[in-house]
């Protein structure tokens, strides 16, 4: 039985799966399986995944008709074994370290989990790592550390499989790390968080020009509710203002989305505006006190909710 288990979901990422790969296959810490799960590609990703598994038997490729990311990392857990697991989407890669690393600073504090940062590069990026101090988190203080860094990807981390249990991502809905992490989150006595990038995804300038509201991107708002009102009927007060702030937060990136690239027909503008901007002006106190949302953010909700015309002008004239 190989102590890791990493799940790769691949779907139409032959541009990408090779690099992302290769970062897996030459980690310090080879004691691992990598269990890819291919969610019915239609480019060549199938067979470069097929290509792994003949040239290296710590790799499992399982072919599946498409089900969506949720559905593919559900899959990948039913077939791992490791005694821990760790996500790392087709299209990114990860540093050379960033298994043993995540590894060692939980085994040390022997903690639930770890996770490390991720960092946005291009081709022509040189990455420099630097070896921070990790930060233990432990009883109440994980909750704290999940809305004070929000956490929203699994990407970044290494989870027991105890811990997981039968936890499974909610399929069928696009964010579906936020849920997962929660009731991670939830459950977890002690967290060891290490503030070094090692987790790289590519920056994509096509979906940024393309970045149009469109009706899935709902459920990050849905999920940001599902946890404020959670911690709205707990005791504590900071919870209750973090995860507060967190759905303002949520309001406001939707609507500055919104903003400056328009929406999908099948959304409806003005219904959108008002449940964003209501969303917002009922936790926009906890979202300008918090100490951990960027000046940036705050002035950016300023724009986009009292000058909303004026920024929708200007990017029709753009």
């Amino acid at each position: 039985m190989k102590l890791f288990s990493v799940i790769i979901p691949v779907y139409n990422t032959e541009k990408y799966l090779r690099e992302c790969l290769e970062s897996v296959r030459k980690q310090s810490f080879s004691d691992f399986e990598a269990i890819l799960v291919d969610d019915g590609s239609w480019d060549k990703s199938p067979a470069i995944c097929d290509e792994y598994e003949k040239k290296d038997n710590r790799f499992k490729c399982i072919h599946i008709c498409n089900g969506g990311l949720a559905n593919a990392r559900n899959t990948g857990m039913h077939y791992s074994k490791g005694k821990y697991v760790c996500f790392v989407d087709s299209d990114d890669f990860i540093d050379k370290d960033m298994i043993e690393r995540l590894y060692s600073v939980l085994n040390k504090h022997d903690a639930d989990m770890s996770m490390v940062k991720y960092l946005e590069v291009t081709t022509d990026d040189t990455i420099k790592q630097e070896k921070e101090q990790e930060i233990v988190y432990a009883g109440k203080q994980v909750e704290y550390a999940f809305l004070n860094l929000k956490v929203d990807s699994v990407c970044v981390g290494l989870y027991r499989r105890d811990l997981i249990g039968d936890l499974r991502f909610i399929e069928g809905k696009t964010s579906e790390d936020i849920p997962f992490n929660f009731l991670i989150f939830q459950k977890a006595k002690k967290f060891v968080y290490i503030p070094e990038k090692r987790y790289y995804y590519y920056y994509n300038p096509k979906s940024i020009s393309n970045g149009k509201l469109d009706a899935n991107m709902l459920n990050y708002l849905e999920f940001r509710k599902e946890i404020y009102k959670y911690y709205s009927e707990k005791s504590d007060k900071q919870l209750r203002q973090m995860s507060s702030a967190l759905y303002a937060r949520a309001a406001m990136g939707l609507q500055a989305r919104m903003a400056l690239y328009g929406l999908d027909s099948e959304l409806n503008e003005i219904q959108c505006v008002r449940e964003f901007k209501k969303v917002f002006s009922e936790n926009k106190t906890a979202f300008f006190l918090e100490k951990t949302i960027p000046l940036s953010r705050k002035i950016t909700a300023i724009v986009v909710f009292y000058f909303y015309g004026l920024v929708r002008i200007l990017r029709k004239k753009i």
